[in-house]
């Protein structure tokens, strides 16, 4: 009998002893960094011009005893914006101040991002992290407001099959037209959701990073799991 209970008592401490190993390797803060580029335009495939806009988004969260404790998240949009054009040098465009009116109506200034800090939900499921940002619908965007003038002799042409209003997944775009003397101009107010989305499944693991194109290239992601002590 007690060469038994000593062996059972083995048993019980070697398999604690594997568990706490592998708390170990999941316990301590989290931090999901989330970094992408937005390439807006307003023209057709051919006869473009737009903004470089830059975003983040960081989600960290806390593991403790293998399981999710808290979590929290933050974006910004960088303040250095930039403009190109396709074909080079056609089109001048730049981000200018402006309004946009959010679902609820309420006037904002533009640029603005939604949400810059929100709760964050998980759990730990086997080896995988499941995070759930608290975002009501429809999620996390930012609106922005730019023009873009030509003077070349296609600038009509570009005004006449560009779509005015665009409504799609995602993203929305209204602009004003305009043709003088200065040239062929549009101002446009757009509004695009970003990362992250309802759930984000990745794999509880150091260093874990992937990176995707969305949009037909028009959106560039990368995803950086680290731990932050």
């Amino acid at each position: 009998m007690g060469i038994f209970m000593y062996k059972l008592t083995q048993f019980l401490l070697i398999g604690l002893l594997g568990i706490c190993v592998a708390h170990a390797d999941r316990d301590g803060r989290w931090q999901l960094v989330i970094s992408g580029q937005d390439r807006i335009e307003f023209g057709t495939e051919h006869l473009a011009g737009g903004l470089h806009i830059h975003w983040q988004t960081d989600l960290e969260f806390l593991i403790k005893h293998g399981r999710f404790v808290q979590g929290t998240g933050t974006a910004q949009l960088d303040s250095e914006i930039t403009s190109y054009s396709r074909p080079e040098s056609m089109f001048e465009c730049n981000q200018i101040k402006g309004s946009f009116v959010s679902r609820n109506g309420i006037l904002f200034a533009t640029p603005h991002l939604r949400f810059q800090a929100f709760p964050v939900a998980g759990k730990v499921v086997e080896e995988n992290i499941h995070l759930n940002p608290s975002l009501a619908y429809p999620g996390n965007y930012y609106a922005v407001l730019y023009k873009c003038l030509t003077r070349d002799d296609l600038g009509s042409f570009w005004l006449e099959n560009s779509p005015r209003i665009a409504r799609e997944l995602g993203k929305r775009q209204d602009s004003t037209l305009k043709t003088g003397e200065d040239g062929y101009q549009a101002s446009i107010r757009e509004v695009k959701t970003i990362a992250p989305g309802p759930e984000i499944v990745l794999p509880l693991k150091e260093g874990f990073e992937f990176s995707l194109s969305e949009d037909y290239g028009l959106r560039q992601l990368n995803y950086r799991l680290q731990r932050l002590e």
